[in-house]
């Protein structure tokens, strides 16, 4: 399956994103906006595909493939009620991932 990954700010907005990795540092785009971020991987989990990036200007993200966290919610019987539900279940995904 192709990777669907997405950049995920701490307010739980989260838009697709196409990255490239040098080393440490990273180059990212934000799809939409044609926004462009720079950063230094600060954390990465390869099994989950989840990188925690700091980013030049301070804040924090992180960068997840939501095809394999669909898959882990799907393979689980992970449903949700609500949209509150699915953001509070993805952030402790990621936070989880990166621990």
């Amino acid at each position: 399956m192709e990777p669907k990954w997405m950049a995920v700010f701490p307010n739980m907005n989260w838009y697709e994103a196409d990255f490239e990795k040098n080393g440490k540092a990273v180059d990212i785009t934000l799809l939409k906006s044609d926004e462009k971020l720079k950063g230094k991987i600060t954390a990465e989990n390869d099994e989950t595909k989840v990188i925690r990036v700091a980013l030049e200007d301070g804040r924090q993200i992180d960068l997840a493939d939501f095809n394999v966290i669909d898959d882990f919610f799907e393979n689980n019987h992970i449903n949700f009620k609500n949209r509150k539900g699915l953001h509070r279940e993805i952030r402790r995904y990621i936070d989880f991932s990166i621990s």
